[in-house]
């Protein structure tokens, strides 16, 4: 069975980083693909490589791109391309919402399946205490 796509949109190419941390936890992925955006790059090149990377590959309902920064070039670039094609888009990659992505992979990706992506990397982010004790 095919995985459904996961496009990554980042500033200089830390998803490549993010993705082999996250084979360490779930071995082998397939269909993720990382469109780097590097300082030398002007607004309108990277749009086309980001469309040409749309263009390589097939999805069934959504497709998914997962951006940086909300409100940066990596999610602006996912929104305006959203106008053209069926694109799923959350800003804030990390690695719980990585890794709940590619467990969806097998099922079309949906607005539903985006809320949970999300829900997933929030549930992940936390203060982490010990727990004090009362002598």
């Amino acid at each position: 069975m095919t995985k459904e796509p996961i496009i990554l949109l980042t500033h200089g190419g830390w998803g490549a980083g993010l993705l082999k941390s996250i084979k360490m936890i779930v071995g082998e992925t397939e269909n993720i693909y990382e469109v780097v955006l590097q300082p030398e790059d002007n607004l309108q090149e990277y749009i086309k490589r980001v469309e040409q990377q749309l263009k390589t590959v097939t999805w069934s309902e959504k497709l998914l791109i997962l951006t940086d920064i909300k409100g940066g070039t990596t999610s602006n670039v996912a929104l305006r391309l959203s106008r053209d094609y069926d694109i799923l888009a959350i800003s804030g990659l990390n690695t719980a919402m990585l890794l709940d992505a590619i467990m969806k992979q097998s099922t079309p990706f949906t607005e539903q399946s985006g809320v949970e992506i999300l829900q997933a990397s929030l549930d992940n982010c936390q203060i982490l205490q010990l727990p004090t004790t009362n002598n």
